[in-house]
């Protein structure tokens, strides 16, 4: 029978359940110098209606032979793929019931776009090397082999690996046997793995370094390339700390008998949390004590957060993509709560309102938001939700849910669920139930339920008349829209005599019997809503900043809120920057941050505009302040925030021109030249950054040469981004064309257009250009699944000008420039872009 191929990479629709797999016995011989495999596949299925037509998933493979083993016959399939559905249809001679086996035999490809059983590049000793790993999530373990591929499609897996006898193997489960065969080669068989869903199975193969310990009775393993295993002690102990976290946090053993962590030199998202053998990029996993603080704790944050899907979305798993934040939402509030308990110096709670809360609420106040709880249906759609909504909002809700059933309970709930559900799908509502019965309190439900099925997030308005305060809510949008949307809304509150008092706001408006001479509603910020005070109250909450009566966190609040507002159009620039100069120039964290952060908003967006004198003038007081606050470098077991603020702070007064600043920065360079004294690891991105700021060719080709020859990932992502921050037109055409070239991994090729979008005096029409001068490459180098190429559309969030916006509206209006994958980023940046245009519009005046 002549094979047959598939090449689709478009969309698919739901595999019909009425055939069910249960087990996968695989086989896989990869080739190192065609960089194609050879697969089998014996697949365990009940049918338990008759059919004559068996549809399983498949994707860029070529199926050479399919034959049903019934228990007294064997059928040879007439096989035909469904292209635009990554469908694969085996076709038999008569209707067909009961238990089978599927035996299929197929080819693939080893590609280079980092999803399927792709490969990976790296040097060693001045020689290219190879080795191979998967990427499922979501929908591409199709691309791997034939198989049911959607979550609910649990079963079990035996996997063999026939290579090189030289190679080292790894997937979900320790080796059972190795076999040596002939030419050089061997056959490695696996224990079998749990019942588990296909986006989770593993396959690596290459010349691995490794390091181990051992966690009671699990054994814990560090996987590099060869030159890089000195990173791995770091994540290695980090790794033992939080698998004992979730343990008894979850009082759920881990239940596997291993867990790898493994470092991948070409990798397109942040890691990938397959069962017991789970992957990073290497800047996301690797490190030592000498890594800067940032990326120490984005390690920590990350490993947590990949162990924590061990239970959460492992052991338990969606039933359909639709949930795909009950795993991320519940990784990423749970990372936190691990490194904190591993390292409370580090003040992850105040991070985690700037990390994730935050950026939570910027994501979810545009009307092209989408609920966390969304339909999708291709894998273009399925990959546009792995976004800041799944993932913070989410996250952000569940840190309310928390605060409002209680530690104990909440914990108990998540336990109770994840025993029930062990090693089976389960929805939302399995998940609420749980934590309903454990506070026994018919809110819970519908509080939550509000959170997650509609879009977007409530202000509540605050006044005060005779009868005390006046509280209205409504849905909040920058664009100002009315939506007839309403919350059941639970709201904690302090008054100015420092009571503390919690309601549930149950409908659209509600009086506060309260005769304080101010309140501060969402006390300590657990709550996933705006506070609008009115006009009276608004200077009262800005003395009590200044004069910390009110806390970090409810400071930053009122100040965030009104950030917001003012992008909005309720109040001015120049309204809230005169907030800023009168309460919170001498601001404490996590207040000086966002302060910070949006400060260099308002510099980007009033860069060529007469407000924007006002903003450096802001800026450079507020940063000066600071900059006497924190030093110029850092002391011995000073606090991570305090670090982190100091390169804030030098990067915004750089960026002003502060003389001291630039001078600074310039001697770290000629340190960091020269190597005739040891430059802080923490300042070296700012160094660099100022460095093509104010900087030439010659700057640029020096930062070039760096890069090129730089090993380690920290400081290679430090010097690649540097590259987009010259102001030089034809430097910057130098960093975009280069930045689709070899010399940059594919991974990090997204990384000069980023930063040249945030570049205040780049050109955004010179970036366009290039951008839809390169769309069909790009097109083709991200297919769905890679998560990148919306990256590329939200660079242009900022566009300020109608022409340029329409430009833009008519460009992807072509069918050719559409894909599904991208489809919400173009509706979200041309409501952006009309936000940027309108704010600019209202201050320029």
């Amino acid at each position: 029978m002549a094979p047959k191929k598939s090449t689709s990479k478009k969309v698919y629709t739901n595999l019909p359940t009425r055939i069910i797999p249960s087990h996968y016995s695989l086989v896989f011989e990869p080739d190192f110098k065609t960089f194609t495999y050879k697969g089998e596949a014996a697949i365990e299925i009940d049918i338990p209606h008759p059919t004559k037509l068996i549809t399983l998933h498949a994707k860029e493979l070529t199926v050479h032979k399919a034959i049903l083993l019934l228990e007294k016959d064997s059928l040879a399939a007439k096989i035909k793929f469904k292209e635009s559905e990554q469908e694969l249809h085996l076709t038999f001679p008569k209707p067909i019931k009961g238990k089978a086996t599927l035996k299929i035999s197929f080819t693939g490809i080893h590609n280079e776009q980092m999803y399927g059983f792709y490969r990976s590049k790296y040097t060693l000793n001045g020689k290219e090397e190879y080795l191979l790993s998967t990427q499922f999530e979501a929908p591409n373990a199709r691309a791997a082999f034939p198989c049911f591929d959607e979550p609910v499609f649990k079963a079990t897996f035996d996997v063999t690996l026939i290579v090189d006898k030289d190679l080292m193997t790894i997937s979900n489960m320790p080796i059972k046997q190795q076999i040596l065969l002939a030419q050089n080669k061997k056959k490695v068989l696996f224990h079998t793995t749990p019942r588990m869903s296909t986006y989770l199975l593993y396959l690596g193969v290459g010349n691995f370094k490794y390091i181990s310990t051992k966690y009671n009775n699990i054994t814990i393993n560090v996987y590099t390339t060869p030159d890089k295993i000195q990173y791995a002690l770091l994540p290695l102990n980090y790794t033992k700390t939080f698998l004992a976290y979730f343990e008894k946090y979850f009082d759920v053993p881990y239940p596997l008998p291993k867990v790898d962590m493994i470092a991948i030199p070409d990798f397109a998202a942040g890691a990938m949390e397959n069962w017991g053998a789970i992957t990073f990029r290497e800047i996301a996993l690797l490190g030592d004590e000498k890594t800067s603080v940032v990326i120490k704790q984005n390690i920590a944050i990350t490993i947590a957060h990949e162990l924590a899907h061990q239970w959460f979305g492992n052991l338990v798993t969606m039933e359909w993509w639709n949930d795909l934040w009950l795993n991320e939402s519940f990784a990423t509030f749970m990372s936190y709560k691990a490194v904190h308990d591993a390292f409370p110096e580090w003040d992850l709670p105040l991070q985690y309102f700037e990390n994730t809360i935050t950026s939570a609420m910027s994501a979810d106040q545009v009307e092209s938001t989408h609920p966390i709880n969304v339909v999708v249906k291709t894998p273009g759609e399925i990959d546009e939700i792995f976004d800041r909504i799944s993932y913070d909002k989410g996250g952000s809700v569940l840190h309310m849910l928390e605060d409002f059933v209680g530690e104990d309970n909440f914990q108990k709930g998540l336990s109770q669920y994840l025993k029930k559900f062990a090693y089976k799908n389960a929805t939302k509502d399995d998940l609420w139930n749980a934590i309903a019965q454990v506070y026994k309190n018919k809110l819970v439900v519908p509080v939550v339920e509000q959170q997650i099925t509609l879009p977007g997030y409530p202000v509540v308005r605050v006044s005060k008349d005779k009868r005390g305060y006046v509280l209205h809510q409504e849905r909040f949008t920058l664009l100002s829209q009315k939506y007839p949307q309403q919350w059941l809304l639970p709201i904690t509150y302090n008054t100015s005599k420092g009571n503390v008092k919690k309601i549930i706001l149950q409908k659209k408006k509600m009086i506060l019997s309260e005769s304080s001479p101010w309140i501060k509603l969402n006390y300590h910020q657990h709550g996933f809503y705006r506070v609008k005070y009115d006009d009276a109250m608004l200077p009262l909450l800005g003395e009590a900043i200044a004069s910390t009566k009110i806390s970090a966190l409810d400071s930053v609040g009122i100040e965030n809120d009104l950030f917001a507002f003012m992008v909005a159009g309720e109040y001015s620039a120049s309204e809230y920057l005169s907030f800023i100069e009168k309460y919170c120039l001498h601001a404490q964290y996590p207040l000086d941050v966002n302060v910070s952060g949006h400060l260099g908003w308002l510099f980007q967006a009033g860069y060529t505009q007469s407000f924007g004198a006002d903003v450096r003038r802001v800026s450079l007081s507020f940063h000066r302040r600071m900059l006497g606050k924190v030093g110029w470098e850092r002391q011995k077991n000073e606090k991570n925030t305090r670090t982190i603020l100091r390169s804030m702070c030098l990067a915004s007064l750089g960026m002003l021109d502060h003389p001291d600043t630039l001078h600074k920065t310039a001697e770290w360079l000629e340190q960091i030249k020269s190597k005739s004294k040891e430059v802080d690891v923490n300042l070296r991105g700012v160094i660099y950054l100022l460095a093509a700021w104010k900087g030439t060719p010659e700057t640029y080709s020096y930062l070039l040469n760096r890069y090129k020859n730089e090993k380690i990932p920290e400081e290679s992502r430090k010097l690649l981004r540097a590259l987009g921050m010259f102001r030089d037109k034809n430097v910057l055409a130098k960093a975009l064309d280069l930045s689709q070239t070899s010399d940059v991994r594919l991974q990090d090729s997204y990384m000069i257009p980023v930063s040249i979008s945030m570049n205040p005096a780049a050109d955004v029409k010179q970036l366009w250009s290039w951008t839809k001068k390169n769309w069909k490459g790009l097109q083709k180098k991200f297919t769905p699944g890679s998560h990148m190429l919306g990256t590329y559309v939200h660079n242009f969030d900022g566009m300020n000008t109608n022409a340029l916006r329409n430009d833009f509206k008519t460009f992807f209006s072509s069918s050719a420039n559409k894909r599904d994958d991208v489809k919400l980023a173009v509706k979200q940046v041309l409501e952006k872009s009309l936000i940027m245009i309108k704010f600019v519009e209202r201050n320029r005046k």
